[in-house]
């Protein structure tokens, strides 16, 4: 489609220019999709779907318009800079709307494997049931797995504005995910396991099949503990979940609207010396990977937290001529149905120097968390928490019973400079990652 979207692109730019926009901008995407769900080795779903569509914005006296169509005809394209440009004259007037130039340079990171759609479907059913039989094999009290799938797509995507900007690029993904069931006693427990990816080759349904099995057993004979302040050890799986409720803090949009804990705290220590957070779209075969962002702009390698001090926020284009400085690449799109949002590529916390044991070992009392519920009550803007949670009893340093109906309750400005060690076991859960992550101090309320 690229010189066909070229000329669809010169089209579309013209008319809505022709029709009063000062400035006008089509993205365009076209996704595939595969989903393979078994139960009992057998193939009990399966999906493949595609799409296409493209969204148009205009910017009008100041104005932003806006609409999207599936439909590519030049009738269908007439039809969407009338309504953009319609759209415009209900829209508040902000001096700060622009859209981007072309950048002198474009990362190039890898985000595909071409490789990934000439897999034969047969190929892709045995990494699925091999998924079962790892979780199958992994304990004898894992009496079932419900379901394991295999999944993968592609995303491909043009983007062209009046101020010269005209881009392509093309990703993928695939995974693999697993649902077992633990029982012991009469009691029953479920887990899951997912691993997930740009590169074939790099999947394991050994890690997905006994994550879900280790997750569907290791609560199985779970009971409360005594209320009181104490260590916790978050599981890299949960420390990501955190980190990624307080991404929305780094918004430069959400930070210059006080809607955020870390706003007008730049070059101040907000948590502790041992974390290091990051953005980061320029990663090697990284879901969060790109080489330009959904407005055009460049993606970038962000510090956002360096050893406790927070370096940087989050910018879009719009946001960043408001706070009087540049995008960081940061301008994200669920699809061409939406307009951009400020939001992460690769988001996650630094790796430390111990590894998940030795941060174990030094805990006299506490819990390692592998699970919690209630994220997303958690405040943005004060960043108070109260999450309900899970997971293994520590004592003397040990790993000793599991634990459930505890409530981790307090505040993130605390939390975060509350962390006493983290670990060297960086993990991705598609595009969020955390290693091990211990916590001082955590008031948790038990029976």
């Amino acid at each position: 489609m690229g010189q066909s979207f070229l000329e669809f692109a010169k089209t579309g730019l013209y008319k809505a220019k022709q029709n009063g926009a000062e400035h006008a901008e089509l993205f365009v995407v076209k996704s595939r999709s595969f989903e393979v769900e078994l139960k009992n080795h057998r193939i009990d779903d399966m999906k493949q779907a595609e799409s296409s569509g493209v969204g148009l914005r205009v910017i009008k006296d100041g104005r932003a318009g806006f609409s999207f169509s599936s439909d590519f005809r030049a009738t269908a394209l007439d039809k969407m800079v009338t309504q953009a440009i319609t759209n415009s004259h209900y829209s508040d007037k902000d001096e700060a709307l622009c859209f981007p130039t072309p950048a002198n340079r474009y990362p190039q990171p890898a985000f595909y494997d071409g490789t990934v759609k000439k897999i034969s479907l047969d190929e892709k059913l045995e990494l699925a049931r091999e998924t079962t039989r790892y979780a199958e094999q992994f304990d004898m009290r894992v009496k079932q797995v419900e379901r394991s799938c295999y999944e993968d797509g592609e995303v491909e995507m043009w983007l062209a504005n009046s101020n010269g900007v005209c881009l392509h690029q093309l990703g993928n993904y695939c995974g693999l995910a697993c649902l077992a069931l633990g029982e012991q006693n009469g009691e029953q427990q479920s887990g899951y396991g997912m691993d997930s990816g740009i590169r074939y080759t790099g999947l394991s349904a050994k890690t997905a099949g006994e994550m879900a099995a280790h997750r569907a057993v290791q609560m199985l004979g779970a009971a409360q503990i005594d209320s009181g302040k104490m260590d916790l050890v978050l599981d890299p799986m949960i420390a990501a979940q955190i980190m990624g409720i307080i991404s929305s803090c780094f918004s430069g949009e959400a930070v210059r609207k006080k809607k955020s804990f870390l706003a007008d705290k730049l070059e101040t220590c907000v948590a502790s010396t041992e974390l290091t957070v990051i953005d980061d779209g320029t990663l090697e075969y990284h879901m969060g990977s790109a080489s330009f962002d959904g407005e055009g702009v460049p993606v970038e390698r962000t510090v956002l937290i360096e050893n406790g001090v927070l370096k940087q926020y989050l910018y879009d284009t719009v946001s960043a001529v408001k706070a009087g400085t540049v995008s960081t690449g940061n301008g994200m799109r669920s699809g061409y149905k939406g307009t951009p949002h400020i939001g992460t590529t690769n988001y996650y916390a630094a790796a430390g120097n111990l590894s998940p044991a030795q941060l174990i070992a030094e805990v006299g009392y506490g819990v390692y968390i592998t699970d919690i519920m209630g994220a997303h009550t958690a405040n943005a803007v004060s960043g108070d928490f109260s999450f309900g949670a899970s997971g293994i009893l520590i004592e003397h340093g040990q790993l000793t019973r599991p634990v459930r109906g505890i409530t981790i309750a307090g505040n993130f400005q605390e939390l975060l400079k509350q962390i006493s060690g983290v670990g060297n076991d960086l993990t991705f859960f598609g595009s969020q990652g955390a290693p091990t992550i211990r916590i001082a101090d955590i008031a948790v309320s038990g029976k």
